[in-house]
């Protein structure tokens, strides 16, 4: 049991035939590690009753894919493939990779990638795995939050997309990059977002000094 190779790990760098540090701290730690151990001993893990109830193993092999395609997090990929034969043999599919791609970069990444590594989509066949690999280390990966933070340009303030802002209207300001027809001359005008989104690791550098 883990638990119990961390005693004895602890136990292997006494010093003097006490731990380092504080006595009291790793004592609490010991412990909590009896705790543990005593509570995890009590536990009895019981093997499944067959009772003609579907499992996700089940389910045909079309509907784990659509399942898969809507994971956004490369590590839930490849946990699943642990879970169950089915699901590894799914992931190792390139369409499934491919489609993480297009999820977390734009097509002009994808593409300026493809060219510096000479790829040429249409003849070659291409490993969308160890591209997505490569584009994460370069790029990152696309950050996903239940709720936006927004900045209004015209007052300074701070808002939750979801309750609204009296400066803005959500549902008819133009986003940032985008243009649109005037209708009294026909032309298209750059526009100024109203408002920018604020990512968690730009609200915390508001705070810094």
């Amino acid at each position: 049991m883990l638990l119990n190779d961390l005693r004895r790990i602890i136990r292997k760098y006494y010093c003097w035939g006490r731990p380092l540090g504080s006595t009291l701290l790793w004592e609490q730690h010991l412990k909590t590690i009896d705790r543990i151990c005593q509570f995890a001993s009590g536990i009895q893990i019981k093997e499944p009753i067959e009772d003609g109830s579907y499992r996700l193993s089940d389910m045909p092999a079309a509907i784990l894919r659509e399942i898969l395609l809507r994971l956004s997090d490369y590590k839930d990929l490849m946990n699943s493939a642990q879970a169950c034969d089915d699901m590894k043999f799914l992931i190792d599919e390139q369409h499934i990779w491919k489609e993480l791609c297009k999820f977390h970069f734009t097509r002009e990444q994808i593409r300026l990638f493809l060219e510096n590594e000479k790829i040429k989509p249409v003849n070659a066949k291409i490993d969308w795995q160890v591209v997505f690999h490569q584009l994460r280390r370069k790029y990152g990966l696309k950050e996903e939050y239940a709720e936006s933070l927004f900045l209004c340009r015209h007052c300074r303030c701070l808002f939750w997309k979801s309750f609204g802002h009296p400066c803005v209207d959500l549902r008819r300001s133009i986003p940032s990059g985008m243009e649109f027809m005037n209708e009294e001359n026909e032309t298209l005008v750059n526009t100024v977002p109203l408002y920018i989104p604020i990512p968690p690791q730009a609200f915390l550098s508001f705070f810094s000094l």
